[in-house]
């Protein structure tokens, strides 16, 4: 047998704003918020790869499109972002691991940093070679 009371449920009011009261949901929404800028790095490959379709259009199209000053801080502050992001993926997966592993959270990171420099400079090496 239930019954039912005729009490309201308790619901906490809950503002729009709810993230800002503390700093790491502020810093949280800013790392999430790092998608945006990557979505605008994807629509400037796709434009390239369009670029590429077309005879000449990469060299007159999308070189100059690239050489824009607007363009060029839209692309640093992606990177920016990437790299924040980037980092902090590193520092969360090293206090993961480190707790089924057994190894360091700051050891797991120190790699994860030195896995990520190599292969930027890889990178950098094979662009332009």
């Amino acid at each position: 047998m239930t019954t039912e009371t005729k009490r309201n449920k308790y619901v906490r009011p809950m503002t729009a704003t709810w993230w800002k009261s503390w700093d790491f949901y502020k810093f949280y929404m800013v790392r999430e918020s790092s998608a945006i800028p990557t979505v605008w790095f994807c629509l400037v490959l796709l434009y390239g790869v369009f670029c590429l379709t077309s005879e000449n259009g990469f060299v007159e199209n999308f070189i100059p499109f690239l050489q824009n000053p607007l363009v060029v801080i839209l692309n640093l502050i992606s990177l920016a972002l990437l790299l924040v992001h980037a980092f902090t993926l590193f520092q969360m997966t090293g206090e993961v691991m480190s707790g089924s592993t057994g190894i360091k959270s700051e050891v797991i990171q120190k790699l994860l940093k030195i896995a990520f420099a190599a292969v930027s400079v890889i990178a950098l090496v094979l662009a332009f070679i």
